[in-house]
């Protein structure tokens, strides 16, 4: 989930010694006050979802204030960027954040390269909450629930993109709403982790729905693809009922939507987390409408989703997008309930306690944990008040419509244009 413009906006002064410029001034809070620490991607590759990150955190903690803190304490937040979100910045953000800020309380979005802040966090013993979507998260958790057990990850896992979506695509076809000449399906996967992750459980489901592939899975490096025509003339040699892909750059996706376009196949076209990105539809045009796009981390438009945007748009003077504000603002008020039902944030196991019996309905939808990761609505609970909705998303006349799931929907599934007949 990487937005890959504005990529030296931050980068001046992004070294490590500039880190506590960014927020707050080393050493632990008052007695009086409750330190929190957020670590985003502020100044790479993900600049502008990490400012959204950031933005979204920011915007709870002014809330929490004005209504009084939390359990009778004041909220100071210190911000660290951790640069491209790879594996050395990360470790070098979170070090920074524990020895140094010495916080009650961490909150950050995704990394690209997640992974070695877990064990930096377990080890200082400070409750840590984020919305990195992995089902590699809660496989550690469960290996070691003691050690993580201040982790909490508040949002679905990613498998559910893919099998989720599979799910979906069959029962559009069983409904015959859709009508393809075969079950048979295209991928073209990123070879990162999170692409991969996500084109492998969606053919792992598809297929045990009786679905094909039409052709040779294919492979890329996502965020570096600007001619999709090899990769598209495989596939149009034996065109399928949907042509799935995962890259998480809004640019790789748009050259994409735009290449399709000037010669399209009478099929779907599904591509992931670049197309909520606002810069993609500035790049795609007209080419990007007809396709889908999902997210199990979304902001629905219902009324609280609605008030978050006009809320977000007061205060930074442009609307959010559909995750990373949203989900962040989230996450900090799971976290300022579960402190004040502890009746202490720093009582850190009581509040982790507090966060695992917790059902939060926030701006994304209702958060509850298993494993402490969010669950997905409607696969993995049917029950929308315990789940995130895995928003399903089809571009029409340059618009965003939700047509998955009920009764987030406020639109419905169309052929795309590209379509005869």
């Amino acid at each position: 989930m990487v937005k890959l413009t504005r990529r030296g906006a931050l980068r001046a002064g992004a070294g490590l010694a500039g880190m506590a410029a960014l927020g707050g001034c080393g050493g632990p809070p008052p007695a009086d006050e409750i330190k929190v620490v957020g670590i985003f991607p502020l100044s790479g590759i993900a600049a502008a979802d990490g400012k959204e990150m950031e933005n979204g955190v920011r915007l709870a903690v002014e809330e929490l204030n004005a209504a009084g803190g939390v359990a009778g304490k004041k909220v100071k937040l210190a911000v660290i960027d951790d640069r491209d979100s790879f594996t050395d910045h990360i470790a070098d953000a979170f070090r920074r954040a524990v020895d140094v800020e010495k916080p009650d309380v961490i909150f950050s979005g995704y990394h690209i390269a997640s992974g070695p802040e877990f064990d930096i966090v377990a080890g200082a013993g400070v409750p840590y909450y984020n919305q990195n979507t992995q089902e590699a998260w809660t496989d550690r958790y469960k290996k070691d629930p003691k050690k993580y057990g201040l982790i909490f990850q508040c949002d679905p896992n990613d498998t559910w993109y893919g099998g989720g979506f599979a799910l979906w695509l069959d029962k559009l076809v069983k409904a015959g709403t859709y009508s393809p000449k075969a079950k048979t399906a295209a991928i073209l996967s990123g070879d990162d982790p999170y692409d991969k992750t996500i084109a492998d459980s969606f053919e792992k489901k598809i297929k045990e729905l009786g679905w094909t592939l039409s052709g040779e899975r294919q492979a890329f490096s996502a965020g570096k693809v600007s001619d999709w025509g090899p990769m598209l003339a495989r596939v149009r040699d034996n065109p399928p009922a949907i042509l799935f892909t995962t890259t998480f750059s809004p640019a790789d996706n748009a050259a994409m939507a735009r290449q399709f376009a000037a010669n399209p196949m009478p099929c779907l076209v599904y591509q992931q987390y670049g197309p909520s990105v606002p810069e993609y539809m500035n790049l795609a045009g007209d080419a990007a409408n007809g396709i889908l796009w999902a997210t199990v981390l979304g902001l629905p438009t219902d009324a609280k989703g609605n008030e978050f945007r006009k809320k977000y748009q007061g205060r930074f003077g442009q609307l959010p997008g559909w995750a990373n504000a949203g989900g962040c603002y989230d996450e900090v008020m799971v976290w300022a309930e579960a402190a004040k039902k502890a009746g202490d944030a720093r009582n850190y196991p009581r509040v982790a306690e507090e966060t695992e019996k917790l059902t939060w309905r926030g701006v994304t939808g209702s958060i509850s944990f298993v494993n402490h990761a969010g669950q997905q609505y409607p696969e993995q609970t049917s029950d929308v008040n315990k789940g995130q909705p895995h928003l399903i998303v089809q571009i029409q006349g340059r618009q965003h419509k939700v047509v998955s799931p009920a009764p987030f929907t406020d639109g419905e599934f169309k052929l795309p244009p590209w379509f005869k007949g």
